[in-house]
């Protein structure tokens, strides 16, 4: 840890005064130590008496931070740029202003100005946009946020800054998302590049989350909450939720076989996108760092065999519908069919939808409940949530001169984002009120606390898409349960394809 950052951190944990140096910007004394309040904080909350703000005492002199963002439009989910940049002033929107307030906040409490940049370009162009402004060495801009997979691909190359060592910024609180960004680095740690928290709010809205219809479960189990209880005992499996679809599948036109006016245990508009997020929430480990600092792949094994079988069963099984892939093979695979056949009420369970697809869902009749995708089996840990591949993250370009400035401005917008927009997009973009008592928010709560599996997503194309694409997906597209062969083809290129991604990474400070 750098020296600085050792001490900023011990004076916070004696509360003593000190004046603390900045390269980058005169900073007054900094007084007392506090935490920022744990978990959500909502208007039906009690209050919180918090202690001293460690940067209410810091000034950067009406610094302005210069911010690239995204506007790119994505399907299902939109874009998230309107709870990051927000209005340029209020208008009524509850969801909107709490962006426009946490801005507010940061500038007042750090005497910054925030400045952003729009930027629309696509995610297969937004590399090389993005490389060629640092490329040309200009301090232009001092936060960039667009696609992971781009991203991370520069991110090998050395396009910028190593955060892992950050100043100021505590990865310890949960509006960073730790487990998101460790295994983005490539050598254990010492080398980070990419940054993901509560301020970079796409990654949170692009998670993969279950949607189920509450009165169909009331209607076919008698309880529409009884699938929360399988997701609070740890019992929320594979095989539970393929219990649950077969159960609901009935052929309700009588032609004796599946097709769009039936009704499903689980409708998807196709298999590759819904595949994704059950291939993350195996918490499969892909690849393991060896101590010569390679990373050699670690998929051949019992639990890979298993995750192969399971998608199987799940998207190959009685109640489940498909709309491009055996159902209506003539519509495009972007087609609305499945959420309409969802929100009209004959599917239990939405595949693939994000948790800010849930805006889309305001107009159905029935009430709809959100789930962490399962766990593949009870002996694992945790619920893993993953995040689409073209989720807008932020990195910081080597370009910038004020390195420090800018560290301190991340870490109080992602604090401030927690406590002002988180609660008032859940409230009234996703119309969840937030109590801990709540059945729907202790869901939110997992599938934010728990966003992960980010490796096969940012890393994917440097290798061939093999991770999701090639070692499972391709196979089970194919109807094939054999996953030892179709790896056994491809292991040797695939690593090949991995030692020079880390050649790479490793030249970074050659």
């Amino acid at each position: 840890m750098k020296k600085r950052n050792l001490i900023f951190l011990a004076l916070l944990a004696v509360g003593a005064v000190a004046a603390l140096s900045c390269s980058d910007a005169q900073e007054k004394n900094t007084v007392g130590n506090t935490e920022a309040v744990q978990g959500m904080v909502s208007a039906d909350t009690e209050a919180v008496t918090e202690e001293p703000d460690p940067f209410a005492d810091f000034d950067f002199g009406g610094e302005e931070i210069r911010i690239y963002t995204s506007i790119n439009e994505v399907t299902g989910v939109g874009n998230s740029n309107y709870l990051i940049e927000g209005p340029e002033e209020e208008t009524g929107d509850a969801v909107q202003d709490s962006a426009y307030e946490r801005n507010r906040s940061v500038e007042e409490i750090l005497n910054v100005k925030l400045n952003y940049t729009e930027v629309d370009v696509t995610y297969s162009n937004c590399g090389s946009e993005i490389s060629k402004l640092v490329m040309a060495g200009d301090d232009v801009y001092d936060i960039v946020i667009n696609d992971l997979f781009p991203l991370a691909t520069l991110s090998v190359s050395g396009k910028f800054m190593n955060v892992a060592d950050a100043p100021y910024i505590d990865y310890s609180k949960n509006y960073w998302y730790k487990g998101y960004m460790e295994p983005l680095s490539l050598d254990g740690g010492e080398h980070q590049y990419i940054l993901a928290g509560d301020y970079f709010i796409d990654i949170l809205r692009s998670a993969h989350a279950l949607y189920f219809n509450k009165n169909m479960l009331a209607s076919l189990f008698d309880d529409g909450d009884q699938l929360y209880q399988e997701v609070l005992n740890n019992t929320w499996t594979y095989d539970k939720l393929l219990s649950y679809i077969n159960e609901s599948y009935q052929d309700l036109n009588g032609n004796g076989k599946k097709d769009v006016d039936d009704r499903f245990g689980m409708i998807a508009f196709e298999l590759w996108g819904p595949s994704i997020p059950f291939i993350v929430s195996a918490d499969m480990t892909y690849v393991n760092l060896e101590n010569d600092g390679t990373l050699t792949l670690a998929m051949n094994n019992e639990r890979s065999v298993k995750l192969l079988e399971k998608l199987n069963d799940i998207f190959y099984a009685d109640g489940t519908g498909s709309i491009y892939t055996d159902l209506n093979p003539n519509s495009p695979t972007s087609d609305p069919e499945a959420t309409n056949i969802f929100k009209s009420g004959r599917a239990l369970f939405l595949a693939y939808n994000r948790l800010g697809s849930f805006e889309n869902l305001r107009d159905m009749k029935d009430e709809v409940g959100i789930l962490p995708y399962p766990k593949m089996d009870e002996t694992q840990k945790e619920y893993i949530t993953s995040s689409h591949d073209t989720t807008e993250i932020g990195v910081i370009p080597v370009t910038v001169s004020k390195f420090d400035t800018i560290c301190a401005v991340l870490e109080v917008l992602c604090r401030e984002t927690q406590k002002i927009v988180l609660p008032a997009y859940y409230e009234t973009g996703l119309k969840v009120k937030y109590s801990r008592d709540d059945y729907s928010s202790q869901m939110i709560d997992i599938i934010h606390d728990h966003i992960g599996g980010s490796f096969p997503l940012a890393y994917g194309d440097y290798c061939s898409n093999f991770f999701l694409n090639g070692a499972y997906y391709t196979p089970m597209n194919n109807k094939s349960r054999d996953f030892s062969s179709n790896y056994a083809k491809h292991e040797k290129t695939i690593q090949k394809k991995l030692n020079k991604m880390v050649e790479s990474f490793r030249e970074i400070d050659q």
